[in-house]
């Protein structure tokens, strides 16, 4: 255990040395405490993966996949469509769980603990809300089958982009998407991407109208849309001419 705590410590010290490299005493402190919380919530994700109480009900698929709390067969039946065709992605452990979330209506995660960051074993959550982001009435459960699908793509899309990362790296990726708005425009175009590659390309579109023509649904979170995400008109164009648009290349 003292171990781990070394490594922890060194490895906290070098990303500040190489993500801050000039800040007075209180910027080092203050970063170091941010740094220090996020690895610390990355652990706590395998806690709360691996932790069985009597509330939570979970089954398994006879792939690698485990679904908590997923009552719904057609949540089930437009996720493993989806995984499916992202063959990459079967040898890793996946689970698909359905929760209480604020901050977004999906969220693609590494499932992190100080075992893993030495072991190099790799395992991925998908988060699934009750409801849409900023909204009180719209069940995820109740979406389109074809607006989920592309919902799912674009999450597993980002699973995509985090597994040639190590442990480690995704500590940093997770920094990056944080701190670099370009980062983070990079990221969400790749997932999509990655989506449109694999044939997902009229269910993003149809996710994006979703939310971006939907009267039930924030004004700030379609500005996030617009303003990370690639457009409907990009992705049409992958349709069109069966061309991938080719992202400018950013320096991070």
């Amino acid at each position: 255990m003292f171990r781990n705590k070394c490594h922890t410590n060194l490895f906290i010290n070098l990303s500040l040395n190489i993500f801050f490299p000039y800040q007075n005493p209180f910027s080092y402190l203050r970063n170091r405490a941010i740094l220090t919380c996020l690895i610390l919530s990355s652990f706590s994700i395998m806690g709360q993966n691996v932790e069985s109480t009597s509330s939570t009900s979970e089954s398994k698929s006879p792939m690698n996949i485990t679904f908590k709390n997923i009552e719904s067969e057609k949540i089930k039946e437009c996720f493993l469509e989806v995984y499916n065709r992202y063959e990459a992605l079967h040898k890793y452990k996946l689970t698909l769980a359905q929760k209480r979330i604020k901050s977004s209506t999906m969220q693609a995660q590494p499932i992190v603990s100080i075992k893993s960051l030495f072991t190099g074993v790799k395992k991925y959550q998908i988060k699934l809300a009750i409801y849409v982001k900023d909204s009180d009435e719209l069940q995820v459960n109740d979406l389109p089958d074809e607006v989920l699908v592309g919902w799912f793509a674009h999450e597993l899309g980002h699973v995509v982009d985090y597994e040639p990362r190590s442990n480690f790296g995704m500590i940093i990726y997770g920094l990056k998407y944080l701190y670099s708005h370009k980062f983070k425009h990079k990221a969400e175009h790749d997932a999509d991407r990655y989506a449109v590659e694999r044939g997902f390309a009229s269910e993003i579109i149809a996710t994006k109208r979703y939310i971006l023509e939907n009267d039930f649904l924030g004004e700030s979170y379609k500005a996030i849309i617009n303003r990370y995400y690639m457009s409907i008109e990009d992705v049409e164009m992958c349709i069109d001419e069966d061309n991938i648009p080719i992202e400018p290349k950013f320096e991070l």
